[in-house]
């Protein structure tokens, strides 16, 4: 609760120093207030309003945001993500500007002529100015407005007392490229209403551009671009976003059909290349196959080896056969007529043969049985023996003729088997040239469909598409001007005369080199301040308080009296010294008035003029010097002329005529007789001595003085010399020192009290009192 009252104390205090500092000029402020605001509606009476358009983008960044889908991305191989940061640059850049600058013809604006400055016109206009050559409008520098008339009834344009018919290519006016007048969409005009056109070099309309064109992603983590522009004419700002993100646009589609067209025809020429390649592989692959008679090896292989297994396999047969004809033949022969054992004939397939063998061994069987019972010239056993003879040759002839055949079959078969043999031999050479152009084949060949699939892809991608760039709001200008903002306008209208006003308050105290507040006199002087007393700007006749027309004067004086102690009761001052350090700062006003307000209080009052050289209080009360005073009673001792009486309670000691010699006189025995004798004479002695700086003749004084005062004026007495009085106002005899500011003059405009501001506090005198007849007289200090 403690710090919250102090801290509530500081800002009261705070503030009541700032309303302190500156209210005095009120009304240098409401003046300057009313200028301000004045000059803020002139500003937005005369000031061109500016309207922004805004619009929204969103782009499709490979580091934000989600991909397209593998479909889409089929459709355009060429479309690839992009980064928010460079598609901000590219829409920012100055080619895409010139298309902007370009297609809006806005190097050639129309103006309609008013009675206070030009009006802007865009799609009001009724005419549009295009040149063959934007680039080349001739020399713009002097006299760039072009005036015209359009007149709509015979489609034509008075320019230059010369009618030119629209939809015609005619001379410019600055020079360089040809020009054409078009229709505009507002079509209706008064033959009597006056236009100008402006040409301007397109490099500098896309500066001017860029001077007005935002383009920002808005945020760090968003896809979306957010681009504004700002234009005095709002259908126009409107038709430069909208044309900018078309541009943009067109440039990026653009650019992916070049690149998609270039990629198509590269593709083409390498099929055209690869398919020549592919057909000379093919060709190799057939003569090779008609010259090596290879078709398939693998199955040639697996065919060359059935048949070499087979071949081997019936020349077994036939070695088999062979064999067992050997042996019936060896049979036959070597029997003769004997019996025996038939030879088994397995494996030769011969019927013939085998009904012989068997007929044989039938008739073997059956001589063997009748040559035990019968003799060996039995007609039954001859015929037997005859019959066995007849088989035999049969059996031998049989097969002797099958052995030639089976020779000969497999004398052919082993050929063949050789042949086959030959063949596997030289199929892994034949396999491997094979399979070299094979794989040179096959790779033409997927090159080839690489590339056919690839051309469809491409052809693909130069359909039209709706691109990596969306538009989610499109231009919109807004329906109040971004500028000038009234309510800104004159909030700074009022604030900022204001604040120079306070400036240059501040400013004038600040490097102001006189004392003005009260605060510098507590800073460099440890002396106490007893009083304040107000400026008055008046005739020499009205410096007294006796003759003072506001009665608020007299109470300064009284209570700066009270504050000396010299109302005081036991301990009052008696002898007041009044002095002050230069020329100028009213110490003799000080003392001719404490002296006149102590007799008004009915004190029997001494007032001394001990500046000997000037005598300004004595010239106050009308004393010239010439009848004598305290410089003459002090050099040659006579009193004529040494006291003036002012009223029943003021006695005034002139000082006479001008001594310089003031140090000499003061440190003689006659002044301090003189001032013993005055001490004891009146109640209260006020002596007015000269500025310290000068001489010494304060110092003297202050030793037979009960208290000084010393006198420093408002704006008047320089800041160093605080100083100075300082270590003055420190030395031997002005122990018992006070300061009274005098003359402070009123800050601000209104002078309402005195020194206000200044002080500590400011009196708010009556300005209407005045000082009726008779009324000092009734002004009396009752003595406490």
């Amino acid at each position: 609760m403690m710090e919250y009252g102090n801290m509530e104390k500081n800002d009261q205090n705070l503030i009541h120093l700032v309303l302190q500092k500156f209210l005095p000029f009120w009304p240098l402020f409401l003046i300057l207030v009313l200028l301000g605001l004045g000059l803020a509606n002139a500003f937005l009476t005369f000031t061109t309003p500016k309207f922004e358009t805004t619009a929204a983008l969103v782009i499709n960044d490979e580091k934000k945001g989600v991909d397209e889908s593998q479909l889409m991305e089929s459709f355009n191989v060429f479309e690839s993500n992009k980064i928010v940061e460079n598609e901000i640059e590219v829409l920012q850049s100055k080619d895409i500007l010139h298309d902007v600058v370009r297609s809006l013809n806005l190097y050639a604006p129309v103006y309609k002529d008013k009675l206070i400055g030009a009006q802007a016109m865009f799609n009001d206009a009724p005419i549009k100015v295009v040149a063959r050559d934007p680039t080349n409008v001739g020399n713009t520098e002097e006299g760039n407005k072009v005036g015209f008339q359009y007149l709509p009834e015979k489609e034509a344009v008075l320019m230059n007392n010369s009618l030119i018919p629209l939809n015609t290519w005619v001379d410019g006016p600055f020079g360089g490229s040809e020009i054409m007048f078009k229709a505009g969409e507002a079509t209706t005009a008064d033959d009597k209403e006056e236009f100008f056109f402006e040409l301007h070099d397109p490099r500098a309309v896309v500066d001017g551009l860029l001077g007005n064109l935002t383009v920002v992603a808005a945020s760090k983590l968003s896809t979306v671009v957010n681009i504004s522009y700002v234009d005095s004419h709002p259908e126009r700002g409107n038709a430069i976003v909208d044309q900018l993100i078309g541009a943009y646009r067109s440039a990026a589609v653009e650019s992916q059909n070049s690149l998609a067209s270039n990629t198509l025809n590269f593709i083409d020429e390498r099929i055209a290349e690869v398919g020549d390649q592919l057909i000379a592989v093919e060709k190799d692959l057939e003569k090779y196959r008609s010259a090596e008679g290879v078709i398939d090896l693998g199955q040639q292989g697996n065919l060359y080896l059935q048949n070499v297994g087979e071949y081997d396999r019936r020349i077994a047969e036939i070695k088999l056969q062979l064999s067992v004809l050997g042996k019936v033949e060896a049979y036959v022969v070597s029997k003769q007529t004997a019996t025996g054992i038939v030879p088994s004939t397995l494996g030769v397939n011969d019927p013939i043969l085998s009904e012989l063998l068997q007929r044989l061994y039938d008739a073997e069987i059956e001589y063997q049985e009748l040559s035990k019972t019968t003799a060996e010239n039995n007609p039954i056993l001859v015929s037997v023996r005859n019959r066995i003879a007849q088989i035999r040759p049969s059996i031998l002839e049989n097969v002797r003729s099958q052995k030639a055949n089976l020779l000969a079959s497999r004398q052919s078969l082993t050929s063949n088997s050789g042949k086959y043999s030959e063949a596997l031999n030289v199929l892994p050479e034949q396999e491997r040239k094979f399979v070299e152009i094979s794989r040179k084949k096959k790779s033409v060949s997927d090159l080839y469909d690489f590339l056919v699939q690839k051309r469809e892809e491409t052809a693909l991608s130069l359909a039209p598409t709706a691109g990596n760039v969306r538009v989610i709001q499109k231009a919109e200008a807004s329906v109040e001007p971004v500028f000038p903002k009234s309510m800104l306008v004159y909030l700074i209208g009022a604030l900022l005369p204001l604040f120079l006003g306070i400036l240059w308050v501040a400013g004038r105290e600040l490097f102001n080199t006189r004392v003005l507040f009260r605060s510098e006199l507590e800073e460099a002087m440890p002396l106490p301040i007893v009083g304040e007393l107000s400026y008055l700007k008046k005739a020499k006749k009205q410096v007294l308080v006796s003759e003072h027309r506001q009665l608020y004067i007299l109470d300064q004086f009284r209570r700066l009296l009270s504050n000396l102690g010299m109302f005081d009761q036991g301990t009052r001052v008696k002898t007041l010294l009044v002095t002050s350090s230069i020329v100028g700062e009213g110490k003799s006003y000080v003392s001719a008035n404490l002296a006149m307000t102590l007799s008004l209080s009915g004190i029997k009052t001494a007032l001394v003029d001990m500046d000997l050289r000037k005598g300004t209080v004595s010239r106050l009360f009308g004393h010239n010097g010439k009848e004598g005073g305290i410089s003459t009673y002090l050099t040659e001792g006579k009193r004529s002329g040494l006291q003036y009486q002012v009223n029943d309670n003021l006695s005034l000691f002139p000082s006479g005529e001008s001594n310089t010699n003031s140090t000499a006189l003061l440190v003689g025995g006659a002044w301090k007789d003189f001032i013993t004798e005055l001490k004891a004479d009146f109640e209260a002695i006020i002596i007015d001595s000269p500025p310290t700086s000068l001489v010494t003749d304060a110092t003297l004084l202050a030793q037979h003085a009960d208290k000084t005062a010393f006198v420093v004026r408002h704006a008047h007495t320089p800041k160093f010399v605080l100083k100075h009085l300082g270590q003055t106002a420190t030395g031997k005899g002005f122990e018992e020192s006070v300061v009274i500011f005098n003359a402070l003059k009123g800050r601000g405009l209104v002078k309402k009290g005195y020194g206000y501001g200044y002080g500590y506090e400011a009196l708010t005198p009556n300005a209407g009192a005045k000082v009726l007849p008779g009324q000092l007289e009734n002004v009396k200090t009752i003595r406490s």
